[in-house]
């Protein structure tokens, strides 16, 4: 496998990065999850908008314009011969300021067949809280929170584990956004709150707008998951899973329920 470093691309095994990155230095960097299918790299304008507004507001230097980044994303994915892929793009500086920007591709691997069939689980993290504004709405290497939210959901055998703030209201998961379903309503946490703006969040909300589904964005309780008909979370890497237990709890009559589907069904018409 190659990685593009600055570039050029580099077997995996002699990608370097210096030592004053400040990403490794001090966690001042940003990262973008990419997923292509077909060989097609999946929304990437809203990746780009992200990672160019996250590189404003960390004063980092992008240092490709979009046309030539994302034929750089392709070469890297040719080079790799790589159809089915996660994409990680990473920006961080040097002490002096000069821009250190990693492509890295992998092969993709999906999540088992089985949650989408009969819904993942979801637990409500103990071990940490979601991180405070504006922090929160930044896909930065600061990852630590949404990492021990993760390594807590695997050790209690779950899907994902769900972030609360401080004032006990659901923010997100550790690395997804979460939708319920009440009474043909869907409802997700503003973005005003303490939560990443993630690609297919603004997917599902573009796509219950064109289904003429109900949209409604507040803040989220555990009760509102618990008494919900339907949940799912969505990612770059996890699309539109839905989800069947919350804490253990059987979520709704049926899993995935009947608005999942018809989202899933738009979402996938759009991929494929």
């Amino acid at each position: 496998m190659h990685v593009w470093i600055n570039g050029s691309l580099t077997p995996r095994n002699q990608a370097k990065i210096p030592f004053d990155d400040s990403a490794y230095l001090y966690g001042i960097g940003i990262f973008e999850t990419l997923k292509t299918k077909n060989g097609k790299v999946l929304f990437f304008d809203k990746h780009w908008a992200r990672l160019c507004k996250n590189a404003r507001t960390l004063h980092l230097k992008v240092p490709l314009t979009k046309k030539p980044f994302l034929k750089t994303l392709y070469k890297a994915l040719m080079k790799n011969l790589l159809q089915e892929a996660t994409v990680r793009v990473m920006l961080s500086r040097s002490e002096t300021g000069k821009p250190h920007l990693v492509i890295w591709v992998r092969p993709y691997e999906p999540y088992p067949a089985m949650c989408y069939r009969q819904g993942g689980s979801l637990i409500l993290a103990k071990c940490v809280k979601a991180d405070e504004l504006p922090l929160a709405q930044l896909k930065s290497t600061s990852y630590l929170t949404r990492m021990l939210a993760r390594e807590e959901a695997k050790k209690r055998k779950a899907t994902e584990s769900l972030l609360l703030d401080r004032a006990g209201f659901i923010t997100e998961g550790a690395s997804s956004n979460i939708f319920i379903v009440k009474n043909g309503k869907l409802c997700t946490p503003p973005l005003t709150g303490a939560l990443l703006p993630g690609t297919r969040r603004q997917v599902v909300c573009e796509l219950a707008q064109k289904l003429k589904i109900p949209l409604i964005q507040k803040q989220l309780t555990p009760k509102n998951l618990f008494e919900a008909d339907e949940i799912f979370i969505t990612s770059s890497l996890k699309d539109i899973l839905p989800i069947a237990k919350v804490e253990n709890k059987k979520i709704g009559l049926t899993c995935p329920g009947s608005i999942t589907q018809k989202l899933s069904g738009a979402y996938f018409h759009l991929i494929f």
